[in-house]
C-alpha cells in the first residue's frame, strides 16, 4: 500500500498544508489539499474520496475536484462519507449557494454526472471493488467518523479529527494486518484546555490514545497547528513510545 500524504496539517501557509491522503494513487481520504497538489491528469485517476467530517481544513479542495472532473473525461468520482456527514455535506456545501450539486448535472464529456454519493452506515463495512471500507465514529465537536481500510491484505485506520475515543481503537485492535495509524495531534501539552474543549488530541492525549491500541505499527500525529508544530513533533518523541510517530508530507510504503 502507497499512502501519498498531500496535506498533514490543520492549517496552511506556503509550506504547510491542510488533511489530504491518497492511498495508491486512486483512493482519497480528506480533501483539504487534493487540487492543489495535484495534477489533473493525477485528480482524474481518484475513483473515490472519504470524508471524515465537514471542516474546511478537510473539504477545501472537494468542490475544485469535483469541478475539474466535470470537464475531464472521467467517469463519476464516488463520494463517500457516513450518513451523518454526507448530510451535512449536502447542507452546506453542495446546496446550490456554496457550490453547486454536480451529482445532479450531466458532465458534457461522459453523459454522466460527475459525482455520485455513497452514505455509509457507521460499523458496516462497505466494498468498493476489493477494498472494505468502514466507517467508524470519532469524538470531534460535529458528527465525524474515521474509516478503517482494508486493502490488498493490509488494513490502515484513519481517525480524521477526534478527542479522545474508543470504538475506532476497538475495531483496529481486531482488524488484521494494521501496517499504520493516522491520528492527530493539535495542538501543545501547555494547552490541553483548548484542546479538550475543542475535541482534539495533544501530544498528552495521544499518548493516552497509544495506550488504547494493542497493535504493534505506527501510529502517526497528522493535523499540527503551524505555529506549536515544533512544540507538539518535540512533545511526541517524548512520549518514548516506539509506534508513535509524525506525519510528514511525503510518499510511505506500507
Amino acid at each position: 500500500m502507497r499512502l501519498k500524504v498531500l496535506g498533514a496539517y490543520g492549517a496552511s501557509d506556503a509550506e504547510h498544508n491542510l488533511t489530504g491522503y491518497l492511498i495508491d494513487d486512486w483512493l482519497a481520504v480528506d480533501a483539504g489539499t487534493l487540487t492543489s497538489k495535484l495534477s489533473l491528469a493525477q485528480q482524474s485517476r481518484i475513483q473515490a474520496v472519504y470524508i471524515t467530517h465537514t471542516h474546511a481544513d478537510h473539504t477545501r479542495d472537494l468542490p475544485h475536484l469535483i469541478l475539474n472532473r466535470y470537464s475531464q473525461n472521467s467517469p463519476p468520482l464516488t463520494l463517500l462519507a457516513s450518513k451523518e456527514v454526507m448530510q451535512l455535506l449536502s447542507e452546506t456545501m453542495f446546496n446550490g449557494v456554496v457550490w453547486p450539486d454536480f451529482s445532479a448535472l450531466t458532465a458534457p464529456t461522459t453523459g454522466k454526472p460527475a459525482v455520485q454519493y455513497r452514505s455509509l452506515v457507521p460499523g458496516k463495512k462497505f466494498m468498493f471493488g476489493d477494498v472494505g471500507l468502514t466507517a467508524v465514529p470519532v469524538d470531534h465537536q460535529i458528527p465525524a467518523c474515521g474509516v478503517i481500510v482494508e486493502m490488498n491484505g493490509q488494513t490502515i485506520t484513519f481517525t480524521g479529527d477526534t478527542g479522545p475515543t474508543s470504538e475506532i481503537w476497538k475495531r483496529t485492535n481486531k482488524a488484521s494486518n494494521v501496517v499504520a495509524v493516522i491520528t492527530e495531534a493539535s495542538f501543545p501539552n501547555d494547552q490541553q484546555t483548548l484542546a479538550d474543549d475543542s475535541a482534539h488530541l495533544s501530544p498528552q492525549t495521544f499518548g493516552d490514545e497509544l495506550k488504547k491500541i494493542a497493535i504493534d505499527a505506527p501510529v502517526y500525529a497528522s493535523h499540527r497547528k503551524i505555529p506549536f508544530e515544533r512544540d507538539i513533533e518535540s512533545q511526541i518523541r517524548n512520549l518514548r513510545d516506539r509506534r508513535a510517530r509524525v506525519l510528514l508530507e511525503k510518499n510511505y510504503t506500507l
